[in-house]
């Protein structure tokens, strides 16, 4: 191995020795027998591992890692597989064993291979034969110089970092500065459609990272590893390393899907469904309940409002913000404030239940302000310390909320509490049972970084629990003892840290920031004098930031948690049409519940419609059509839903543009949305209520500044079809659960449902020379060019229910078959 190289391994960990001997270089003091090479060669599919002086080498469809090291640091020093002794255990799946026996070790690394997806799995086990405990520390998984086959000077090259967090995520180019990811990198050169996604699939009990760096020269170089920063592994014990991916194609969406489905399965993740999705209300972008109303009394009102102006909608949920907590100070949780609250918890907790609502809070579980010198003093030892050990570790350095005066000296520093000590393990059960038995069955879950241990990037001596590996296993002990006091029937949504490293715990995870949020007219935020921000769209709390997060997330959508893209929704006044349109599409695409922003009590009828369109709440997220296909950085554009219903399918494509000042025209490729390019399909534009016509093999949208197009796409198949409706922006996935054509009677037929009140429109295609036998109620337009008619059905919900019964006949003459009335 050359000094460069040699350098660059010892790079990743301080006090690494020695170097990893190449499949090509120089000799091993072990060679690897034929028998192992001839297992480790064995050809599954397209995927081949092969080993070579106790060095793999990988063959995947184009793809070839030739010079795949490995390396194990203990206690300051890097065992390397080129210099163990190999012993082969297994030819199907392929299984060795390297053996170290001056340190009396054993690295057992087996080889999965899913053929579907063409995704390597790279099982590994450390087991110590010694009669002593054995400090860890990376283990190395992947070093390879370079990666052959992915691609030629000149080509466009992009990759999506997954990493955990809530900090603007997205596809980025894949230039020549080294990088790091927390979990993987999914990689895609865009001119010759080549997909590598390499990374970890499990991540929840030792810290995992990925490094690549990229250049013309040398191409593509990797190193991957988890940490064990320490920890000792007990004699005669064995411990699991995290698991490595490596999955090679043409399609970079399916890999992210892929890298999901065996993420759950080997982390064992299984989030719950909620079969009705925890939608409320948090307030907070025009009601400011810290200075223009008192806090109960603004809670009270607009619960009353929502069950008469939004009665069957399933506004179930209100969520109360540090409002609750005297002098509004983290840690602080059972000590109720009641001067924003003056008749106590309980009387809180029966006004809402009475109005069939549950109550949720905002709680920072982890977080301890310095304010509290009597909890600080009690829970001393279970805070975070600094590296030297003394004076407490320093998350926040002021805390911003808890002003009574304008004298009042209460910007403290926040603390920490390490989730790892029984102190901070009591804590948070005897918070969580109490509210538990206040009644409390919602909770916004904030900085959770502050308990993340190694996750976060401040610095902090050892966590007190030596059992548990630094970082993601200190971290779900804390997340355990949370969920465990709350019960199953508790919705718990992390916010602001780490979001894979939530999965088993969290029900729902905000992917961005908190868009659509309001704030309390205070100094100190950056809407100061105001409680909302209007522009520009790429302000934190905007949608481009939720939208590109929503899009770099989607795959991890009702498989590890809930993803949250939306947040809270806002679309009153002042914000104009097109921005409210903007944000309830995004909520409508996501998948995912929200909480509503507005006042409900005030709120004028065109825009409390606004939400009504985006309610029920569908299950699946919008896939990012453009997310690797762009040229030039920034959000996607293109998001898209297959529709099945019983009565058949169809597809809802948004496209949004937010640039601020321009048009843009987008050319949406149906292929890409796996449609038949040599097909029909009507199209029907949401906003606007317009057929825009037929299309085939590409839609074309022009899409103003800050704004939103939502088209649906039903295949022409000749017959009257339904071309969408007003009532919801996914356009029948949601209200419509019957609908009939019969051929024999020239009849299409159906049924929407909507809560008893609501009125709407269905919009139904007639095609040319067929004409309508039973005009009365229904309101018919001709597109006299093309000859077609367009329909529109009024329904009135007056049982919760209503149908549409259209008779069709054909234009043999000039009159209709049957007299008028």
């Amino acid at each position: 191995m050359d000094d460069m190289r040699r350098r660059d391994f010892l790079a990743l960990g301080t006090g690494l020795v020695a170097g990893l001997t190449q499949a090509s270089g120089l000799e091993a003091s072990a060679k690897a027998t034929p028998s192992t090479q001839a297992a480790l060669g064995q050809r599954t599919g397209r995927l081949r591992l092969e080993m070579m002086n106790n060095a793999f080498r990988y063959r995947g469809d184009w793809c070839e890692i030739p010079d795949w090291s490995m390396g194990l640091e203990v206690e300051n020093e890097l065992l390397q597989t080129a210099a163990a002794k190999a012993k082969l255990l297994s030819e199907e799946p392929p299984q060795v064993e390297f053996h170290f026996p001056a340190r009396q070790l054993t690295w057992e690394i087996r080889a999965e291979t899913e053929l579907a997806s063409n995704r390597l799995i790279l099982h590994s086990t450390i087991r110590n034969d010694s009669q002593h405990p054995i400090a860890l520390g990376k283990a190395v998984l992947l070093y390879s110089d370079r990666v052959s086959g992915f691609c030629r000077p000149g080509d466009d090259l992009v990759y999506l970092p997954m990493t955990s967090g809530q900090g603007l995520n997205q596809v980025r180019s894949l230039n020549a500065k080294p990088a790091a990811s927390d979990i993987a990198i999914q990689v895609f050169n865009q001119n010759q459609k080549k997909a590598l996604q390499v990374g970890f699939v499990t991540f929840l009990r030792a810290k995992t990272q990925i490094k690549h760096e990229y250049s013309p020269a040398k191409g593509l170089q990797l190193k991957a590893w988890c940490e064990f920063d320490g920890w000792e592994l007990p004699p005669g014990a064995s411990t699991p390393t995290e698991t490595l991916t490596v999955a090679v194609g043409e399609n970079p969406h399916a890999q992210l899907e892929g890298w999901a489905d065996a993420a759950a399965r080997l982390c064992h993740v299984r989030p719950r469904n909620w079969e009705e999705q925890p939608n409320g209300w948090v307030g907070g972008s025009w009601v400011d309940m810290g200075y223009a109303e008192r806090y109960e009394d603004g809670i009270l009102r607009n619960a009353r409002s929502i069950r008469q102006r939004l009665a069957g909608f399933g506004i179930n949920y209100i969520w109360e913000s540090i409002g609750n907590l005297k002098d509004g100070q983290p840690g602080d949780w059972l000590d109720w404030n009641y001067k924003n609250f003056p008749n106590g918890h309980k009387y809180l907790h029966d006004a809402l239940e009475q109005l069939g609502i549950k109550l949720g809070l905002w709680c920072g579980a982890f977080m301890l302000s310095s304010k509290l010198e009597d909890k600080v003093k009690e829970l001393w030892d279970a805070l975070f310390k600094q590296p030297d050990g003394k004076q407490p570790m320093i998350y926040m350095p002021a805390w911003g909320y808890g002003l009574d005066s304008a004298t009042e000296d209460f910007r403290k520093p926040v603390y920490a509490l390490d989730p790892s000590h029984p102190k901070t393990l009591e804590f948070l059960r005897k918070v969580f049972q109490t509210y538990r038995e206040w009644g409390v069955r919602y909770y916004m879950i904030d900085f959770l970084a502050a308990g993340a241990d190694t996750l976060s990037n401040i610095p902090h001596a050892k966590h007190f629990d030596k059992t548990l590996v630094s970082g993601p296993e200190v971290f779900q002990k804390g997340l355990q003892a949370i969920r465990d006091a709350c019960g199953d029937d508790t919705h718990l949504l992390a916010s602001s840290g780490q979001t894979y490293h939530t999965a088993g715990f969290m029900d729902s995870v905000r992917t961005g920031n908190d868009f659509g949020e309001g704030r309390n007219i205070a100094i100190g935020f950056d809407t100061y004098p105001a409680t909302y921000a209007l522009k520009p769209p790429t302000h934190w709390s905007g949608p481009v930031h939720a939208l590109t997060n929503q899009a770099a997330n989607y795959h991890t959508h009702r498989k590890l948690y809930i993803n949250n893209s939306g947040d809270v929704l806002t679309i009153d006044k002042p914000l104009q049409v097109n921005q409210a349109q903007v944000n309830a599409t995004i909520h409508a695409m996501s998948g995912g519940p929200s909480m509503l922003g507005d006042d409900i009590t005030y709120i004028e009828e065109d825009r409390l419609s606004l939400i009504k369109k985006t309610l029920p709440r569908p299950k699946d997220v919008a896939v990012p059509v453009d997310l690797f296909t762009r040229k030039e950085q920034g959000y996607p554009r293109v998001y898209h839903r297959r529709i099945s219903k019983s009565f058949g399918s169809y597809d809802v494509v948004a496209v949004y543009n937010l640039e601020t000042t321009r048009s843009v025209r987008h050319d949406v490729d149906l292929k890409s949305l796996g449609l038949d390019a040599s097909r029909p399909y009507h199209v029907w534009e949401f906003w606007n209520s317009e057929y825009v016509g037929k299309v085939q093999g590409r839609l074309s949208v022009e899409v103003s500044a800050l704004t939103v197009k939502v088209c649906r796409l039903t295949e022409d198949t000749g017959q009257p079809v339904i071309l969408g409706t007003d009532m919801h922006v996914l356009m029948g996935e949601m209200e419509i659960d019957q609908c009939e054509w019969d051929a024999t009677e020239k009849v299409l037929s159906g049924r929407a449902l909507r809560p008893v009140g609501e009125r709407g429109n269905v919009y139904i295609y007639g095609p040319p020379r067929m004409g309508v036998a039973n005009p009365k109620g229904f309101y018919l337009a001709k597109d006299v060019e093309n000859g077609w008619l367009i329909i529109r059905c009024p329904l009135r919900f007056e049982e919760g229910w209503a149908e549409w019964n259209v008779k069709f006949f054909d234009l043999t003459f000039s009159a209709p078959p049957f007299p008028p009335f």
